[in-house]
């Protein structure tokens, strides 16, 4: 009988109260999001897309209301890239190679491609849309080889170090801006050794050859929700609550090939996802709440730019905006139980919370200039308050920032608890006040703003 109390007890503790956040739900959402099974969420991925539609799955249990594609949560955004879908071939009169067996495919230029065989040679410029073979130890002159669209090469002991992890991984679309002389759209092959050996005794000039590459379209996906304020006036204006879904994916060949992502930035979308349900089961709030997880933060923020290109509302119409990034730990740098925001310094925002009992105080780290490395900055750069809420500690950089050792065992699940559960009441007022806040003179960076932004530096996602 004592047992069964006991679990009883147990079991109660376990359960989630209206407006209440607890460790147990966090500890449910992290250990999907950043579990093997999510293959890292690599930007635009299908992984990527399932968490998306995580995200929407719990919006639906707690009747926030669908932004996305149809009658869903989840937005599909073509990205304007091309994925290689299957490992490339160059076919060479008989002999087919393929990438990450005899050869690796370097950068897919315009992609597949069929055109004459030219041997490389001092003096003499390639035939336009000619596959060109670069003698062994000879360096092309880039005007000369600026016509072909294939360069071919061989490996050299560099590249052989490296070799198993290249070709573990099929080529990106990489290419448009040119690379070591190569011309835009050109793409380039490495041949292992044995390859390029019997290319060079078998090859001849002029003999047709085949660059294959399957690609897809881009996309990546979004998800996004809206709890419509209560009030007739103040429903208009809008708080945006947002995190990335994405991480690295699976890369290597290595023992963990997984970027789980765990702190970055499962920590960050877990957090949107538990004010969701707090603010969701408790008194409607007097403004509109949006919720929002964005695409391919780590790879230029696709996901971000969308929801600007389309906004739900007009940008004008958004109060503020509160990015979740990276909060699995403490950061040493500030006391315990304390969190940071980016940009504190640059607006009313941070120092108006902190008056509502928010534990936020300035970036201790400005040299790092975090305030333009999360999809905050996008939003900022319209003019909207647009600020990152973080704990992450730079003295762990090393060993677990972008690497396959952020995972599920590093959390501290209390700190996170804690941390979401102190930004509750905060939000909570700030969606239920008439305060709007303002960046300071010389800080908004939609008018040439200094708020960490570099002069002339450009886009600011992926950290």
């Amino acid at each position: 009988m004592l047992a069964m109390m006991a679990l009883a007890t147990r079991d109660a503790s376990l359960q989630k109260a209206d407006g209440v956040i607890v460790e147990a739900s966090i500890r449910g959402h992290m250990e999907f999001l950043a579990s093997d099974a999510m293959a890292g969420r690599g930007s635009g991925t299908e992984d990527e897309w399932r968490a998306a539609a995580y995200m929407g799955s719990q919006m639906r249990r707690w009747g926030i209301e669908p932004l996305g594609d149809g009658a869903g949560y989840v937005k599909q955004i073509a990205t304007g890239r091309t994925t290689v879908s299957a490992a490339p071939t160059l076919t060479i009169q008989s002999a087919t190679y393929t990438h990450g067996r005899e050869m690796l495919v370097q950068a897919i230029g315009a992609g597949s491609v069929t055109g004459p065989l030219n041997i490389y040679k001092a003096g003499t410029p390639a035939a336009a849309g000619s596959i060109v073979f670069v003698p062994d130890n000879v360096t092309p002159a880039p005007a000369e080889v600026a016509p072909a669209a294939v360069i071919v090469t061989a490996e050299t002991p560099q590249i052989r170090a490296t070799w198993n992890t290249a070709g573990s991984q099929l080529p990106g679309a990489g290419g448009a801006r040119g690379r070591g002389g190569q011309a835009p759209g050109q793409a380039r092959i490495v041949l292992a050794r044995d390859a390029f050996d019997a290319v060079t005794n078998l090859a001849s000039p002029g003999a047709s050859v085949t660059f294959h590459v399957e690609t897809r379209p881009g996309y990546t996906w979004d998800a996004i929700g809206k709890l419509t304020g209560s009030d007739p006036k103040l429903r208009d204006e809008v708080i945006l609550l947002t995190a990335h879904l994405d991480h690295l994916g699976t890369r290597g060949n290595g023992p963990d090939r997984i970027y789980n992502g765990a702190d970055d930035d499962a920590s960050g979308s877990t957090a949107v996802l538990e004010l969701c349900e707090a603010i969701a089961k408790g008194a409607r709030p007097k403004r509109t709440v949006i919720f929002a997880w964005f695409g391919s933060e780590e790879s230029g923020g696709a996901g971000a730019r969308d929801f600007l290109d389309h906004p739900p509302m007009p940008l004008k119409q958004i109060v503020a905006n509160l990015e979740f990034e990276m909060i699995a730990n403490r950061d040493s740098a500030v006391p315990p139980h304390t969190l940071w925001l980016t940009g504190y310094e640059c607006s009313t925002l941070g120092p108006e919370l902190a008056k509502q009992g928010a534990r936020i105080v300035a970036d201790p780290h400005p040299e790092e200039r975090f305030f333009e490395r999360s999809d905050n900055i996008q939003l900022a750069r319209q003019g909207v308050i647009a600020q990152t809420v973080s704990s992450f500690d730079s003295k762990r950089r090393p060993s677990t920032y972008h690497q396959a050792t952020d995972e599920i065992s590093t959390v501290d699940f209390a700190h996170m608890t804690d941390a979401i559960q102190s930004m509750l009441k905060p939000v909570l007022w700030l969606a239920n006040s008439t305060y709007a806040p303002a960046w300071l003179d010389g800080k908004d960076p939609s008018k040439g703003g200094n708020c960490g932004a570099r002069p002339g530096r450009g886009g600011g996602a992926g950290r």
